[in-house]
């Protein structure tokens, strides 16, 4: 998957953190569990999946 760098800027520009939301001029929209399984095509409803990309500190 490609990321759209220019979509991006534009989306976390438009994020209000004292509301948890994003300013568009239709108005306001919250992201919510359901919208972010849809993006990443995990799934909300079983067992929970962990994965840390991070490398650990002393290894």
């Amino acid at each position: 998957m490609e990321m759209d760098k220019n979509l991006l800027t534009t989306i976390v520009e438009r994020w209000r953190k004292e509301r948890h939301t994003f300013h568009l001029m239709e108005g306001e929209m919250t992201i919510i569990l359901k919208d972010v399984a849809i993006l990443t095509e995990l799934p909300i409803n079983g067992d929970v999946i962990i994965h840390s990309s991070h490398k650990p500190l002393n290894g």
